[in-house]
């Protein structure tokens, strides 16, 4: 299996924004799980999953939460059997947390900048 790498990281005071290229769906699963509303919506506004839903109720029906994971699992496969995941975390005072989970960098940089900016 591929190693687990860094494509960005950022300072910022004392947070640390990170975005790493993960090949495991464990992993991968468990960080979207942890995905607040406003991530998961900036999901599905980038997979564009929700032009037939409000925005406001996508992040919180469980069918609609399932099929974004379907999507980054459709969007993750990078070969038959291997596919690779951008997590987003925030590290602060020695703490990691995930943020975003997307199966493509430019949806992941764009959260993580945007994050930044926040």
């Amino acid at each position: 299996m591929p190693q687990q790498e860094m494509f960005f990281e950022r300072q910022v005071g004392d947070k640390r924004i990170v975005v790493l290229k993960s090949y495991d769906r464990a992993f991968a699963r468990e960080a979207f799980d942890q995905m607040q509303p406003e991530a998961l919506r900036f999901l599905g506004r980038f997979l564009e999953l929700d032009s037939d839903k409000s925005v406001d109720d996508a992040s919180s029906d469980d069918d609609h939460i399932e099929a974004l994971w379907q999507e980054v699992q459709d969007g993750a496969r990078e070969e038959w059997n291997t596919f690779s995941y951008f997590i987003v975390t925030e590290e602060t005072a020695g703490r990691s947390l995930p943020l975003f989970v997307s199966p493509d960098w430019p949806s992941a940089e764009a959260f993580a900048k945007q994050h930044i900016a926040c």
